[in-house]
């Protein structure tokens, strides 16, 4: 009981991970829309933006996965769609960003 306690105060951290990478994510994609940076070289860039939040999330996830009895190869799978389901999220906005003039997180 306590050592649950102790677990949950301490924050999951997939979830600590993940907002990691996510701010990392938006300082980057704030400072492409500053530099006006054209969509295509946004894409081009994000994929390898962020690469150390990027593995101790999917560091995280395979963990965490893999506590549950997952194998480690569905666990390496689904912490990359995870990744990269959230880079597409940034990609696929920045068009709008950019012509709004108006920044990621505002």
């Amino acid at each position: 009981m306590v050592a649950l306690a102790m677990s949950m105060a301490q924050g999951d951290p997939v979830d600590s991970a993940r907002k990691s990478f996510n701010a990392c994510l938006t300082t980057f994609t704030n400072a492409a829309l500053e530099a006006k940076k054209t969509p295509a070289d946004f894409t081009k860039e994000a994929s390898s933006a962020c690469a150390a939040e990027k593995t101790t999330l999917m560091d995280a996830m395979i963990k965490s996965e893999m506590q549950y009895g997952g194998k480690k190869a569905d666990a390496e799978s689904y912490a990359t769609e995870e990744t990269q389901m959230i880079i597409d999220s940034y990609v696929g906005s920045y068009g709008d960003y950019l012509s709004s003039n108006i920044r990621h997180g505002n």
